[in-house]
């Protein structure tokens, strides 16, 4: 107790408790100081990226660019380096000891992999880097081309052919009455009497109708035939060629998978080889 220590507290309680709690504070405080000192002083360092983050970063089989597809696998070789140009290459050997959590199949569900295609043989710089007993040939995993577009672009649709209409040519039959020319003053159309003349007294001032004097009537001519216009002929599109099936980059990501014989189902060592 705090008063037997101190004299001057004997006899005055409310002077004693203060005391104490002032200690307990005092040292609450003083343990919240230190654990906040050790939480930034950790927290607020960053890990250091090392080799195998990087070709796991290059292979894109990083957990970090795969979030929420755990367990994730750790590899059991790593190799991250240049090449004589600068471009960065990486090297990955994983190995899975088979079984119903840990085996090719989550393997592939983990990082979203392909099955297994072919077998193909490995490249001769990838069993340099690892070093270690790595086969002739496995197993290849297929990745989708980047060096080729998707789909042609859609061609547009040739228009609607417009049939020409040709012009009504002049004196057809589309006109309206005959065509009359007047004849010059002083003339008379040939074998026309006095009588041929309205309003002159003759027989035609009768209720027949009678065409006026000096006017002749001049036949329409013939009207020409429309020139055939020949039919719109269809442009042809042209088809892009597909590439051939066993094309494959020249860079990028190749995977293998090698099965372990005698293991657990789903045992196999995976090779990966990736390039900037």
């Amino acid at each position: 107790m705090p008063s037997d220590s101190w004299p001057a507290l004997h006899g005055r309680p409310v002077l004693r408790r203060t005391v104490a709690v002032g200690l307990v504070l005092c040292v609450a405080v003083a343990a919240a100081l230190m654990v906040r000192g050790v939480n930034a002083l950790t927290l607020g360092r960053e890990t250091p990226e090392t080799d195998r983050d990087r070709a796991e970063l290059l292979a894109g089989l990083h957990p970090s660019q795969h979030p929420g597809a755990g367990p994730y696998y750790v590899p059991v070789g790593a190799v991250y380096t240049r090449t004589a140009d600068g471009v960065p290459v990486a090297y990955l050997h994983y190995r899975l000891g088979g079984g119903r959590n840990v085996g090719v199949g989550d393997f592939l569900r983990t990082y979203d992999l392909p099955a297994p295609g072919p077998s193909a043989p490995l490249p001769p710089d990838l069993a340099e880097a690892l070093g270690g007993d790595e086969p002739a040939e496995a197993p290849e995993l297929p990745e989708p081309r980047t060096d080729l577009p998707s789909s042609a672009p859609d061609a547009p649709p040739d228009p609607a052919p417009t049939a020409a209409v040709p012009a009504a040519a002049p004196g057809s039959a589309s006109d309206t009455g005959p065509v009359v020319s007047p004849a010059p003053p002083g003339l008379q159309a040939e074998g026309a009497g006095p009588s041929e003349c309205a309003g002159e007294g003759g027989e035609g001032s009768g209720d027949e109708e009678t065409e006026p004097c000096g006017a002749t009537e001049t036949p329409a001519p013939a009207t020409p035939e429309p020139e055939p216009v020949p039919a719109p002929t269809a442009t042809p599109t042209p088809t892009p060629t597909p590439a051939p099936p066993d094309a494959r980059p020249t860079t990028g990501r190749r995977i293998y998978v090698a099965t372990v014989p005698g293991g657990l189902p789903g045992a196999a060592d995976i090779y990966v080889r990736a390039t900037g």
